[in-house]
């Protein structure tokens, strides 16, 4: 039978890598996004005014741009067709304030063009805040009626909590190249309109794939999770099944 002192030392153990891999992604976006955001664009324009300027030229007049506080807090919210640009982005006429913008742009059209991944992460995500509040009553109501004998119950509550975090790392699986796929349209939209060189495009390159590693580990981090709580499951359980 394992000690609760090992199980948690394993455990803490497991989520090591995922840690190092978040942390390591979050500087080099900052890193990236603060050193070319001290690089003005040479047309001079705003990232709400290539925002505004982007969406009209697409067709997307309905579209609204606005201010949101926070660092890098930007985003589209399809359910109000609003792109919200953060304080380090919004007035600021730097490659990656712009970069950032296009970025968001990009998801402007994934939704617009019916970019077949956004819908089902769209359709997922109502479906993941609702399950995520149930993972772990699931797990620490098997293990409690394992003591009480009623196998049959225990296994299927397990089950539903391994699925569960099965589907969150489904959910980033999914939600990667969707970002890819908006950085990959931010770049051929800034090149292809004029709002950027090719040297300046290269800037917003290293900024967006910078933001991109952020995705990758939280697909590491879920992969993770899934593997401690099966190892959790397993200690608890006394490593007899």
């Amino acid at each position: 039978m394992w000690s609760m002192y090992m199980i948690y030392y394993i455990l803490g153990i497991v989520m090591i890598p995922g840690l190092i891999l978040g942390i390591w992604a979050q500087t080099k976006v900052y890193s990236t996004f603060n050193h070319y955001n001290k690089i003005e664009t040479k047309h001079g324009k705003t990232a709400k005014d290539v925002a505004r300027f982007m969406l009209d030229s697409a067709g997307c007049v309905d579209t609204k741009v606005e201010h949101i506080r926070g660092e890098l807090t930007d985003n589209f919210n399809p359910k109000t067709n609003t792109v919200s640009l953060s304080e380090s982005v919004y007035n600021q006429a730097t490659i990656s304030a712009v970069g950032v913008t296009a970025h968001e742009i990009g998801h402007v059209f994934q939704h617009k063009n019916g970019y077949a991944p956004i819908k089902l992460r769209n359709a997922l995500v109502p479906v993941m805040n609702i399950l995520g509040y149930f993972v772990w009553p699931l797990i620490i109501i098997g293990l409690i009626l394992e003591m009480t004998y009623y196998a049959t119950a225990v296994d299927w509550l397990l089950i539903a909590g391994i699925a569960i975090y099965s589907l969150n790392i489904v959910f980033c699986l999914i939600t990667l190249p969707i970002e890819l796929n908006a950085s990959k349209r931010a770049y051929k939209m800034l090149t292809a309109t004029g709002e950027m060189d090719l040297e300046e495009a290269e800037g917003v390159k290293k900024v967006l794939s910078a933001a991109a590693w952020t995705y990758v580990a939280a697909l590491v981090t879920s992969i993770l999770s899934l593997v401690r709580l099966v190892m959790f499951i397993f200690m608890m359980r006394g490593g007899d099944k």
